[in-house]
């Protein structure tokens, strides 16, 4: 922000002059989305959506060594198998805690 002088005033007040477009507009601003559920629920998704993925990945550079096995690195298919399994097997960890807490919830009643 600069401020500048302006001659005609008596000197007690100073004018301010926005630089930035969003600087002292009347516009309200929205306020951030604070629902714990909807971002869980998003957060959730793309967690089983990347390691979907990463079972997808897989699978081709499995079918690509198998049918082309010049174009593809051994290590490349090793590597990406590993990571394929390694999240499968911490998402079926996290969903086996989810049921027993679910559980162990309902048991309380």
């Amino acid at each position: 922000m600069k401020a500048f002088f302006n001659p005609f005033d008596n000197g007690s007040m100073v004018a301010m002059r926005a630089t930035h477009p969003l600087h002292f507009t009347d516009a309200k601003r929205e306020k951030p989305d604070d629902d714990v559920s909807t971002s869980f629920a998003e957060v959730l998704k793309g967690a089983i959506n990347k390691v979907n993925n990463l079972q997808v990945e897989s699978e081709q550079l499995t079918q690509k060594m198998i049918y082309e096995p010049e174009s593809v690195d051994i290590h490349t298919v090793m590597i990406a198998a590993q990571k394929a399994e390694i999240a499968l097997s911490l998402s079926k960890s996290v969903r086996d805690e989810a049921i027993r807490a679910f559980r162990e919830l309902m048991n309380l009643r």
